[in-house]
């Protein structure tokens, strides 16, 4: 058994990274957030509205520092303009502009909650070398969400032209023009996209606020308790069997079976299908396990794609409800850049149309910063998803992402280890967060922990 081992920082998503404003428009060309320790870079930051955003984090009520640079920002006249949103309404952000060698305040943010646009003037002097430099700052304050943050430029500073005399041309004499009758062609009838239904027999979870537990550690049926009044309970697809799973749902409860989609496990039924080319790394933290390469399941004949189908069928005969893939995040767990984000992205949303195309829902798991990139179908991971699973978003401070799912109406899971469950935070979210034993044990056995927020 693995659970994924998430790596501390922020959640840093940028809407569409690249120059894509218009000729009048200069995007950062590089953004340094500091909150704390905690620093992450993106490139850009120049369309507004399309669902992502930067969200900077301040751990908590705490400090923030972020800073933006415009390079070839050689124009008079510049405009700041930001779309953000505040978590507090008290709360106060000011922007300053780097002048002469000197931060000076040049506006802030404060009041209300919702989405907006603030435009505020800038020296012509912030300019003087080519570049601009732009901070935002806070004390005491919340979060932000950043959605769009451009410079609009006035008049360029270049030298005017010297007028250029008009040309006459004596034109030649023109022969009579035959009009051809006009044809008008058929006005196409608009045809609606095509959307292909999900496949026959998929239940999706509940979404909301639900109880639910996590037992993936039992060691058999036996073991297997659902606690009153649970409504999800996932457990392994392994050591559990078709009658109890049966069992839990004529009590009401939703199944998922939890496998392991990017590590190798020694002892399973299965492991010995395993071909030492897929194993890449060994985890650190887990004997005998092994990172694998997620980019076999695109090759011909692939061994991972025929052992991942065969554990989505196993879990759709036992008459499972869901799937919980672990390790979804190798382009982390490996070193040396192995696996690329986009590589590992494409993996998981190949994961997600493969379970549907066995019948099963699917959830994501882990990686709160993957939630809006798009694979190589160009559809984000809250789309493919019919859910998340997350480990411990309230110890890194990411909690904040996986509002995404609740917003599209689908299911938030949490779980902490090493600190009591923030219920405020996740009542406000909408996430449904336990507090666990590492081992996830099963109900009847020794070490089983689970502490729930009203």
């Amino acid at each position: 058994m693995q659970q994924s081992k998430l790596k501390a920082g922020m959640y840093l998503l940028a809407a569409a990274i690249g120059i894509n404003a218009g000729a009048a428009e200069i995007a950062a060309t590089a953004i340094k957030q500091t909150v704390g320790t905690k620093n992450g870079r993106v490139s850009a930051l120049t369309k507004e509205g399309e669902g992502s955003f930067v969200s900077l984090y301040t751990s908590g009520r705490g400090s923030l520092n972020a800073q933006f640079t415009f390079s070839q920002a050689n124009a008079k006249g510049l405009t700041l303009q930001a779309v953000l949103k505040q978590n507090t309404a008290a709360d106060k952000f000011i922007f300053e502009v780097l002048d002469s060698g000197t931060w000076k305040a040049v506006g802030q943010s404060a009041g209300g909650t919702g989405f907006k646009k603030i435009s505020l003037s800038l020296p012509d002097s912030a300019a003087a070398d080519g570049s601009v430099s732009v901070r935002m700052v806070a004390t005491n304050s919340d979060d932000l969400s950043l959605d769009q943050l451009i410079l609009v430029s006035g008049s360029p500073s270049a030298p005017t032209p010297a007028p250029v005399p008009p040309v006459v041309v004596n034109p030649a004499p023109m022969p009579p023009v035959i009009v051809p009758p006009v044809v008008v062609a058929p006005v196409p009838v608009p045809v609606p996209p095509v959307t292909n239904p999900p496949a026959t027999g998929i239940r999706l979870p509940p979404n909301g606020k639900i109880s639910w537990d996590w037992q993936i550690g039992a060691s058999g049926d036996n073991a297997i308790v659902a606690p009153a009044g649970v409504k999800l309970l996932d457990v392994d697809v392994f050591s559990t069997s078709a009658a109890k799973v049966a069992q839990l749902k004529a009590q009401g409860v939703y199944t998922v079976c939890y496998i392991n989609a990017g590590s190798y496990q020694p002892g399973l039924p299965d492991s010995a299908q395993y071909p030492a080319y897929l194993k890449l790394q060994k985890d650190p933290d887990w004997a005998g396990e092994y990172f694998l390469d997620v980019t076999d399941v695109f090759k011909a004949n692939s061994a991972l794609a025929s052992i991942l189908k065969a554990r989505l069928q196993l879990c759709k005969d036992k008459g499972f409800d869901a799937v919980e893939p672990d390790n979804l995040q190798n382009d982390e767990n490996i070193k040396g850049g192995l696996i690329s984000t986009q590589q590992q992205i494409d993996f998981n949303g190949w994961f997600a149309d493969t379970a549907h195309a066995y019948g099963l829902a699917v959830f994501q798991k882990n990686g709160p910063d993957k939630i809006l990139l798009k694979d190589r179908t160009g559809k984000m991971m809250v789309d493919k998803f019919d859910g998340i699973l997350n480990e411990e978003c309230q110890q890194y401070d990411e909690c904040q992402p996986l509002n995404e799912y609740v917003k599209r109406g689908k299911l938030a899971l949490n779980v902490e280890y090493a600190v009591a469950p923030n219920c405020s935070l996740s009542n406000m979210l909408n996430i449904n967060t336990i507090r666990k034993d590492l081992n996830l044990t099963g109900g009847n056995m020794s070490g089983y922990k689970r502490l729930t927020c009203p």
